[in-house]
Parts: structure tokens; sequence; C-alpha cells
């Protein structure tokens, strides 16, 4: 048993074999036998929601916001069923907080780390309306975002380090190919996708986010399949 403060109140994670249990003042969520189940304390009755794990279950973490999220894959795209906001810094005890929130995390990664499939990292990122989802395989990304009107976030890219994207608009799909880090920048809502004249490639859009958590993705995909191409120092001689 492991036990954090966060913004939420204290967050509580019970491991026992088979079953994973965290909990918040107002919600919990229950996972055993393939099953993720989310209560919510009303105060006349609780409402539970069950979501049968069919897909992953993923431990998420907040870039740079430290949020704790799990997320679970439903037949067309990922959703947050649970999360927890750490204390402020600024707040006497928020540095000890957040080791402890740190331990938790990680302590819930390793519990359902057979429930994860081939994510090796799961990082969300969002402070506006909403979080989107960054999936790491270890061979690239796969960004999951909410449109308007829906629960889950859908898949929208998915970036390999080559430098290939695939765009992603419902049943479309088309691939282009980005190979350095200025090509991916921020235009209002959308991560523009450009090549080295500057040509415009395709643009996706990301609502529901801040400005400078949208600026936070486009840098992590243009770290991702930046290459810088051969320098002066690597010609051959002669050339």
């Amino acid at each position: 048993m492991l036990d954090a403060p966060t913004a939420d109140g204290a967050l509580t994670l019970v491991v026992t074999p088979g079953r994973v249990e965290l909990a918040l003042p107002e919600r919990s969520l229950h996972i055993a036998d393939r099953c993720a189940t989310l209560t919510e304390h009303g105060r006349r009755r609780a409402k539970r929601t069950a979501f049968p794990l069919e897909g992953a279950l993923v431990v998420a973490r907040d870039i740079p916001h430290e949020d704790l999220g799990v997320w679970v894959e439903m037949p067309d795209g990922f959703r947050r069923i649970f999360g927890a906001a750490p204390r402020s810094l600024l707040e006497g005890d928020g540095l000890p907080a957040l080791r402890r929130l740190d331990r938790l995390a990680q302590q819930l990664r390793i519990a359902t780390s057979e429930l994860a499939g081939s994510s090796v990292r799961a990082i969300e990122v969002g402070r506006g309306l909403d979080k989107v989802l960054l999936l790491d395989d270890g061979g690239g990304y796969k960004l999951f975002a909410r449109r308007l009107f829906r629960d889950r976030a859908r898949h929208v890219l998915t970036i390999h380090r080559d430098g290939r994207i695939r765009v992603i608009d419902g049943k479309r799909s088309r691939e282009i190919v980005v190979r350095w880090r200025f090509g991916v920048t921020v235009w209002g809502d959308n991560l523009r996708f450009s090549d080295r004249d500057g040509t415009d490639l395709a643009q996706v859009a990301v609502p529901w986010i801040a400005p400078e958590d949208r600026d936070e993705l486009a840098r992590r995909i243009g770290q991702l399949v930046d290459d810088p191409g051969p320098t002066e120092n690597s010609r051959p001689i002669g050339q």
C-alpha cells in the first residue's frame, strides 16, 4: 500500500495478487479480472462504470504538469478513466508530495505492466479543457486526441523515428515525411508539418489544450524526427 497527497485529496494505491485499487476521496478505481471499475462516490449512492479491458490499459504522466492518468483502450480510441493532479510546488510540502506521487505512479505502472500492450511509455499533455495521449512504443509515437462531442481520444497521428508520419482522419489516412525539427510547428489549434522549403505538408487539429501544451507536443515530435543531415565535417575529403 502506498499513498500520496494530491490536489484532489489523498491518493492511495493497494496492490494484491490479481487486483489493483486506486482511491481518492470522491472516486476509486478497481482493476481485476481484465476489467477496470470506476466508482464515483456521490452523496446519496455510488455510481459504478465498468470498462472491460479488451485492449491496453496505460498509466500516463503529464508533461510538464506531472498529473497521473489511467487510460483504457476502446474499439475506436483511448479514454481517460481516472486521474489525479499533484499538489502545487509552491506549497510547503509540494516537493515531498510530488516525490510520493512519483513512487506511487511507478508502482502502479509495475502492477499494471501486463495490461499495457506494446507501449513503453505513456505521456498525457494538456491543462486546458482536455488532455491528449502520446504513446511511445520504442520506435515512435502514436497521438490520440478527442474531437468535439466525443468521449474518447481517437488515433490522429503515427510518428516514426525516420520521419514518416501517418495522418489519420477518420477512415482515411495518408503518409508524409518530415526529417527536421523545424518542420513541426504550431499554427493556431493545429500541429503543422512542412518540408525544408517551408511547403505545407499537413495540418492536424489538436483543440482543447493550452497553447503551451501544443508547443510541447510539437517540440517532442520535432525531436523524434530530427535528422540534421550531413555537415561540413562529415563530408568526404574533396567535396
